[in-house]
């Protein structure tokens, strides 16, 4: 089975989170995002978005920029029309956005729009804002286990509560140093929401379970 190694990294992180891990390509884009949430230990309670540039592509669970696309497919020859006279950069900015397909992630696989090299973005919870880059390092073509595998990473993922980047960060000050007056209720909080080290052995059981 072919598969793509892949690098995942977090985008703004201090110190940097990052996982690399094996991907069937015959993976589609919401099982690729389920993926990401075993290998983050998200909860996968929000809508998310795959930006594919070199392909002119979103691939989301968002509803409102499905109904944004269908409403220009619906309606493209106006919209082009009256965008197109307007000739200013906003209109420009407008039209291109238009012009980007948007798809839903089931049944949509990975293997036409990624090879070795290629770089794509991935957002999680639009209002906290987890952002993500995905790297195609490469690929192999003998791969025999029916799971992902992760094969590297750093750092620990943030829970999926705390809010956002610098949230975390500020969570992580409190949580590490025992002089911190937040010390203990970052601890307590920290454990009540499940929140531990960087842990591959962990990461790899949960990728394991899940196809299973």
């Amino acid at each position: 089975m072919k598969v793509y190694q892949v690098k995942i990294e977090m985008k703004g992180s201090e110190p940097h989170i990052w996982r690399r891990v094996l991907v069937a390509a015959n993976t589609d884009f919401q099982e690729l995002h389920q993926m990401i949430q075993h290998v983050f230990h998200f909860r996968d309670n929000h809508v998310y978005m795959f930006s594919l540039p070199d392909h002119n592509l979103k691939v989301t669970t968002d509803e409102e920029t499905l109904e944004v696309y269908g409403e220009y497919l619906a309606n493209r020859e106006q919209i082009e029309k009256t965008l197109g006279a307007l000739a200013t950069p906003f209109a420009k900015e407008q039209l291109a956005k238009y012009r980007t397909e948007v798809q839903r992630p089931d049944g949509l696989f990975i293997e036409p729009y990624v090879e070795p090299g290629i770089c794509f973005e991935y957002v999680y919870d639009f209002k906290a804002q987890w952002e993500m880059v995905l790297t195609i390092e490469g690929t192999l073509e003998d791969y025999a286990l029916n799971h992902p595998v992760l094969l590297a990473g750093e750092g620990a993922a943030p829970p999926e509560k705390i809010g956002g980047l610098q949230d975390f960060q500020d969570f992580l000050v409190a949580y590490q140093n025992p002089d911190h007056p937040d010390h203990k209720g970052a601890r307590q909080w920290g454990l009540q929401e499940g929140f531990t080290d960087y842990n591959s052995e962990a990461i790899q059981e949960r990728l394991k379970v899940w196809r299973e």
